[in-house]
C-alpha cells in the first residue's frame, strides 16, 4: 500500500534498459534512501523500510539542534532504563520536573537551559545560576525548588556517568526547604481520639501504619495475598525493599476478624481497592475528614512512619532491627529518630534510669571502700 506524505515526491529516471527507477525526496532534506540493514527491503511509500527513512528523516533536524546540548541528555535519560524502572507515581513526577529543567531560563534574557551545549553544562561557573535558579523557583515554591532540582542532580550524574560530560555541577546543595516536623507524632491520646471518629476503613489503616510504619501507597497497596503463616512479606513500592517481619499480635487479631471483600487489605466503605494511581485522592480526602472531626489538624499520614519508628526504639529496638522491620536504610532510621524521639519521654526516663543506677552502684562501692 502506498501513501501520500507530507513534504515526500517522487522523480522517475529512464535507464539505458529502458526500465524506470524512481527516486524519492522530502522536500528541505534531499533524497530519501534506505537506512542501514534496509538496503534489500522493498522501498516505497507506505514499506516499513521507507518509513524508517522518512521517519529519520523528519527527526534530523531535531536531532542537528539537538545533539551536544542539555536536550539530548534530557532525552537520553527519558528513554533509559533508569527512568522506565521509576514507580509509575514517581515517574509522573519526574516528567513536570524535567519539563521544568528543560524550559528554565538561567539568564532572565537568556535561552531555555535545553539549549546549553554541553561545554556550558560542564563549566564550573554554571553553578551559580543553577543555584540562582533554584532560588528563584522557592521563592513560590522552596519544596518544589529542591525537588526539581533534585531531579537536575540525578540527570546530570547519569550524563556523568556516561562520559557526556565530566563534572555534575548540581551535587551536594543545600536544601532550600526545611520541615520540622518533630513535634508531629501521633502520641496515645491522638490515636484514640482518631479512632473514636473514623470508619472502620480509616482506623483498620490507622492501625496498619502504626505496625508497619509504611508509606501510604504501599499501605493501600498490601494485599491479603502478603499475609501469611502470621506474617507479612512484601516489596515496597518505591525503594523495591522487601519486607519479611511477623504481625504483632494486637494486629494480627485486627486482621483475623477484618472480611476479605478485595485483593487488598484497606478497601473502600463499599468494598473496592483505594484508587493509588496516580495519587490516592479519594483516600486523601477521608483521611482529612477523619482527623479534622477528631481534632488533629496538622498531624499528616505520613507521620505515623516516625512514629512507628519511635516506637520501636522506646520498646529498646537497635537501628539495624528497626530497619529490618520497616525495610528502610539505617540512615533513614537514624534520621527519623533524629528528628522525632526527643518528643517523647521513654528514651530520657531510660538514659536517666540507667544513670542513677550507675551512680547508686558508684556509691556503694564507696561505702564499702572498693
Amino acid at each position: 500500500m502506498r501513501l501520500k506524505l507530507k513534504g515526500v515526491y517522487e522523480s522517475h529516471k529512464k535507464l539505458r534498459t529502458g526500465a524506470y527507477i524512481t527516486y524519492y525526496y522530502l522536500r528541505g532534506f534531499g533524497a530519501l534512501k534506505p537506512i542501514e540493514g534496509d538496503e534489500d527491503a522493498p522501498f516505497y511509500p507506505g514499506s516499513m523500510a521507507f518509513m524508517r527513512s522518512y521517519q529519520a528523516a523528519v527527526e534530523a533536524p531535531r536531532k542537528a539542534r539537538v545533539d551536544g546540548t542539555l536536550q539530548e541528555v534530557l532525552d537520553g535519560y527519558r528513554a533509559s532504563p533508569d527512568f522506565s524502572k521509576l514507580a509509575k507515581r514517581t515517574k509522573s513526577d519526574y516528567e513536570g520536573h524535567l519539563d521544568k529543567i528543560a524550559a528554565a531560563k538561567l539568564l532572565e534574557k537568556g535561552p531555555a537551559f535545553a539549549t546549553y551545549p554541553l561545554a556550558a553544562v560542564d563549566d564550573p561557573k554554571i553553578r551559580k545560576r543553577l543555584l540562582d535558579w533554584r532560588d528563584r523557583l522557592a521563592k513560590s515554591s522552596p519544596r518544589q525548588a529542591d525537588a526539581t532540582f533534585g531531579v537536575l542532580r540525578i540527570v546530570l550524574e547519569w550524563a556523568r556517568d556516561r562520559g557526556m560530560i565530566s563534572n555534575n555541577h548540581a551535587t551536594r546543595p543545600k536544601k532550600v526547604y526545611k520541615a520540622d516536623r518533630s513535634e508531629q507524632l501521633w502520641l496515645p491520646e491522638h490515636i484514640e481520639a482518631f479512632r473514636a471518629v473514623a470508619e472502620p476503613e480509616m482506623a483498620l489503616a490507622l492501625d496498619l501504619a502504626l505496625w508497619t510504619g509504611q508509606r501510604q501507597t504501599d499501605v493501600l497497596k498490601l494485599g491479603w495475598s502478603s499475609y501469611k503463616d502470621g506474617r507479612l512479606v512484601f516489596r515496597q513500592g518505591k525503594r523495591k525493599r522487601k519486607v519479611d517481619m511477623p504481625v504483632p499480635s494486637a494486629l494480627k487479631a485486627i486482621l483475623d476478624k477484618t472480611p476479605r471483600r478485595a485483593s487488598t487489605i484497606l478497601t473502600t466503605a463499599a468494598g473496592k481497592p483505594w484508587t493509588t494511581d496516580p495519587r490516592p485522592i479519594n483516600f486523601m480526602h477521608h483521611w482529612r475528614k477523619t482527623t479534622l472531626a477528631a481534632g488533629l489538624d496538622g498531624l499528616h499520614f505520613h507521620d505515623l512512619r516516625g512514629t512507628a519508628c519511635t516506637n520501636l526504639a522506646d520498646a529498646n529496638c537497635t537501628p539495624s532491627e528497626i530497619a529490618a522491620v520497616l525495610g528502610w536504610t539505617l540512615k533513614t532510621v537514624m534520621e527519623m529518630l533524629d528528628r522525632y524521639q526527643a518528643m517523647t519521654a521513654a528514651q530520657s526516663n531510660s538514659a536517666v534510669a540507667k544513670l542513677e543506677s550507675r551512680h547508686t552502684t558508684a556509691e556503694r562501692s564507696a561505702e564499702r571502700g572498693e
